[in-house]
């Protein structure tokens, strides 16, 4: 029987044996350095999260028989507009909240929120690409920083 989306936290075991998929070195790297997602704080290893595998290959390796499997996602974050901050690693998930949010609120494409912006108005439960977005508190920070997207740094 095919398990629920994010039904699944993965063991210790499960953990120790993830190699991180498409994200391997990046992935690899994080866990040794101890870095934690500047904007939702999980551990590499807490970005872990079980989900439908995509892809003949990585299915065929990673998946179980109804294609579901654990696997990780990163995001270098850019900011879309004047370079309000710098080229950043974060989560998957928090890149993801960050389109999200602003195609919610209707957001210029030139606008992104930093890492700092992102971490006040986005949760994600560990082992978990449950993402729950404070639009309001998105919506204030955008406005309080709007004009950033029309003057350059630097």
């Amino acid at each position: 029987m095919k398990t629920r989306k994010w039904s699944r936290i993965p063991s210790e075991l499960e953990i120790a044996n993830f190699d991180g998929m498409h994200c391997n070195k990046i992935y690899q790297q994080a866990v040794a350095s101890g870095w934690h997602c500047p904007c939702c704080g999980r551990s590499a290893q807490q970005l872990i999260r079980w989900t439908e595998i995509r892809g003949t290959w990585f299915r065929a390796k990673y998946a179980d028989e109804h294609g579901m499997g654990f696997t990780i996602a990163f995001a270098l974050h850019h900011c879309h507009g004047y370079g309000r901050f710098e080229t950043t690693l974060i989560c998957g998930d928090c890149n993801t909240a960050d389109g999200t949010a602003k195609r919610k609120l209707g957001l210029p494409k030139s606008w992104s929120f930093s890492p700092s912006e992102i971490r006040q108005f986005v949760t994600v439960a560990p082992y978990s690409g449950k993402i729950t977005i404070d639009y309001a508190k998105a919506k204030q920070l955008y406005e309080q920083r709007s004009w950033a997207v029309f003057e350059p740094i630097g």
